[in-house]
């Protein structure tokens, strides 16, 4: 990326005079408002990881659920033994699903309250109660 912002082409080794930090900070604080990209790819990779959790018939679930984590549920899964790169990254993106997620208490049975993000402290972001929005 420094590369592409601050090179002239020739192949020598340019100063970044902007660190990427200030070039992602919104323009309303002084930045440029560029998008972070690592963020940006892990957000995606989440998405995946939701489709796979919420959609546990689908071809690409059945398929990875046989291959990686037959004898266990997609959250609780670690990441197998010679994972595909693609693997890895969902596993990358299931990070952030399950920061988002929340568990709903209902009876108390299998409810791990030193475990389970089950308290809606001050994140407000998109937070999801066992496939339900927090809002519902």
């Amino acid at each position: 990326m420094i590369e592409f912002w601050w090179s002239s082409g020739n192949n020598k080794k340019k100063i970044s005079w902007v660190a990427w930090k200030k070039l992602c900070t919104e323009k309303e604080l002084g930045g440029l408002g560029f998008k972070d990209i690592e963020k940006f790819n892990q957000s995606l990779l989440a998405k995946q990881a939701w489709r796979i959790w919420s959609s546990p018939n689908s071809l690409l679930s059945r398929l990875l659920k046989h291959r990686y984590f037959h004898r266990t549920e997609f959250l609780e899964c670690g990441i197998g033994t010679r994972p595909s790169f693609a693997w890895r990254s969902i596993m990358h993106g299931r990070e952030l699903l399950r920061e988002g997620m929340l568990a709903k208490i209902g009876d108390g049975r299998h409810t791990k309250v030193w475990l389970d993000n089950w308290l809606l402290d001050s994140f407000l972001g998109l937070l999801v109660i066992i496939g339900m929005p927090w809002w519902i």
